[in-house]
């Protein structure tokens, strides 16, 4: 005679497949954090290094000067932001200066026209 025994007749089989299902699942669960430790770290590695300097800049004479300039420095790879003025014949400029610095930003500036001074 043949007996047909199911896992889930027996409360002792029953324990054992509900054990293994936690262990399987602790074990996914832990997977995930560590892939998501990883994420954590890389993007650590890649952070930027972000630097703000306030530029002294001659030559600008109107608002249409200060959106040349803008338009020049942002292009330049790096640049977060700028924002200059010509009352104050500044340019604020955040960047990267990993990619870039404030030399590559002063040559822009004085390929497009303008007298740059350095940084103020």
């Amino acid at each position: 005679m043949v007996k047909t025994v199911f896992l889930g007749s027996n409360p002792k089989n029953m324990k054992t497949l509900f054990f293994i299902f936690l262990i399987s699942a602790f074990i996914s669960g832990c997977a995930g954090k560590s892939s998501e430790t990883d994420k954590t770290a890389q993007s650590a590695t890649t952070t930027v290094a972000n630097k703000t300097v306030t530029l002294a800049i001659e030559g600008m004479t109107c608002s249409g000067c200060e959106n040349t300039i803008q338009e020049v420095v942002t292009k330049i790879p790096g640049i977060t932001e700028i924002k200059a003025s010509h009352l104050d014949s500044t340019a604020v400029v955040s960047f990267d200066s990993t990619k870039t610095s404030v030399s590559a930003i002063g040559d822009a500036i004085t390929e497009a026209g303008y007298d740059f001074k350095g940084e103020k």
